[in-house]
């Protein structure tokens, strides 16, 4: 006997174009020599397990427990019912597919296939911008349940019908801008023992930097200024039912509500100090926004990389506020504040440019 060599961990996802319970079968049959365009997503080496930025799932045994027999302390199998896999999760730079902006074209900005097919499990939908070089991701009114591919090893899992619970883009200034997805998986579709762990081809995904937060114009409720760091969470409502078609688990996950916060420590300006508290106490609904550019947007007809993200949150409501002090600065703690619209889907936007 020897032990199994820990080759690496690694992950791709893909839409299941076919809806729920059926796997993408593109994504399940991935082996040997991969690159980009098969959704694999290159993680945060500082997060995650083994340093890849991928955090494994804890794998759970559901069960009906045998009855305790008379005169006996000894334990009786247990009736296998169905497995549960929970805490998956990818933890990524934000940043661009590093492409060169050259002449403007349709869907140059767009990011890579995993990233792509990742932002719309986390319920948002991607299009291309008013202007070239450019794409926007909004919410989106659906579900997309997706298929992931784990390796792990030498063992490999199709995890299907998975959707993304939650999805934060953390900002620190002077740091990079790290985006964390949170998957619910639905199914273990198969597994698979002896598998060669494959080879990838990153591209750009290993060798651009990502945009340190600095100089990004941040914007916050008509002003400009500073934060120390914010954290913007997508969080989408996951509910499970029976559901006696649905094979191997006999459970079915459905997203009912989509909610989308904002967190952090924000400098107060001067010319109007007491804004957060204004609108907490607003009783109109809220107009004003919040918005910040990661790093320098590209018009194209140069040879300039795109590497550039503006993030807007749209008429920002305040649930919980608290002011502290950084230094000699007053600044405000936001907790909870909503993103909210009147028209459906407008209310968040992640725009590569």
């Amino acid at each position: 006997m020897a032990d199994q060599d820990f080759e690496g961990i690694a992950l791709a996802i893909g839409t299941q174009t076919s809806g729920f319970n059926v796997v993408n079968g593109t994504i399940k049959a991935l082996s040997g020599a991969l690159v980009v365009g098969d959704g694999i997503i290159l993680g945060d080496k500082n997060s995650g397990d083994a340093e890849t930025g991928i955090t494994l799932p804890n794998m759970s045994r559901i069960e009906r427990e045998a009855t305790q027999v008379a005169s006996s302390f000894t334990q009786q199998a247990d009736d296998f019912i169905r497995e549960v896999v929970e805490g998956l999760a990818i933890t990524f730079p934000l940043k661009g597919n590093g492409d060169d902006s050259g002449t403007p074209t349709v869907g140059a900005a767009q990011p890579h296939a995993g990233i792509d097919e990742l932002l719309g499990t986390a319920g948002l939908e991607g299009a291309n911008g008013i202007a070239e070089p450019d794409y926007i991701y909004t919410p989106r009114a659906t579900a997309e349940y997706s298929t992931i591919h784990l390796w792990v090893a030498n063992l490999d899992f199709i995890l299907m019908d998975c959707l993304c619970e939650t999805l934060t883009i953390e900002s620190t200034a002077g740091e990079n801008a790290l985006v964390t997805a949170n998957f619910k998986v639905g199914s273990v579709e198969s597994w698979n023992d002896g598998v060669t762990f494959p080879t990838f081809t990153w591209g750009t995904q290993a060798s651009l930097a990502a945009p340190t937060v600095e100089g990004v114009n941040f914007t916050n409720f008509g002003q400009v200024r500073g934060f120390e760091n914010l954290t913007i969470t997508v969080t989408n409502g996951i509910e499970e039912f029976g559901d006696s078609n649905v094979a191997t688990t006999g459970i079915r996950q459905s997203q009912t509500n989509r909610v989308i916060t904002v967190d952090g420590r924000i400098y107060l300006n001067s010319t109007d100090s007491a804004i957060e508290h204004t609108e907490l106490v607003n009783t109109s609904a809220p107009t004003s926004d919040l918005s910040f550019q990661l790093g320098t947007a590209e018009t194209g007809g140069g040879s300039e990389t795109m590497n550039a993200a503006l993030v807007t949150v749209n008429n920002l409501q305040p649930k919980d506020i608290k002011y502290d002090r950084t230094g000699t600065a007053a600044v405000v703690e936001l907790s909870g504040a909503k993103a909210t619209s009147t028209t459906a889907g407008t209310e968040f936007s992640i725009e590569y440019n």
